[in-house]
């Protein structure tokens, strides 16, 4: 099964372009060191050092970061999935309500206002917004809810 990928933040974003320019400066330094020492550019040996541990360090950093931002990511997608996954069970419950809507009003009508109780959390945007769908469900699919097809 393949996983859903989610648009990471702003602030990751910024942050991968940050390890992105680390990496070509750092491709850039040893390229430069490289081609110096193609041309006969002589280091000390102090120097040499100096400059072997300046380029470790980096690569400390760059690794760290990577790291951090490889983290981020994995969380942030486990995040993303399980509030995605709650979202359709909530679409999944909503769709149910209205089908049982429907069954209680053509059904059961005396049952249908103590049900309709549990439609009072809604706001009433998302109220209308059920009972506009309610009506879709009646015109195009009443048979088939009537009858537990759908």
């Amino acid at each position: 099964m393949s996983r859903q990928e989610f648009e990471m933040p702003e602030e990751y974003k910024k942050n991968l372009a940050h390890l992105t320019d680390f990496l070509e400066t750092r491709e850039g330094y040893r390229a430069e060191i490289k081609a110096a020492l193609a041309r006969g550019v002589k280091v000390s040996p102090g120097d040499q050092a100096m400059v072997d541990e300046k380029l470790r360090e980096f690569d400390r950093i760059i690794d760290g970061l990577e790291k951090s931002l490889a983290e981020e990511y994995e969380r942030y997608q486990t995040e993303m999935a399980k509030e995605a996954a709650i979202s359709e069970n909530i679409a999944e419950g909503m769709e149910a309500m209205k089908r049982l809507y429907i069954m209680m009003k053509h059904g059961k009508p005396d049952l249908l206002e103590e049900f309709t109780k549990c439609l009072d959390p809604l706001t009433p945007e998302d109220r209308e917004q059920f009972f506009d769908e309610v009506a879709i469900l009646e015109s195009t699919k009443l048979d088939a809810i009537l009858k537990g097809e759908a």
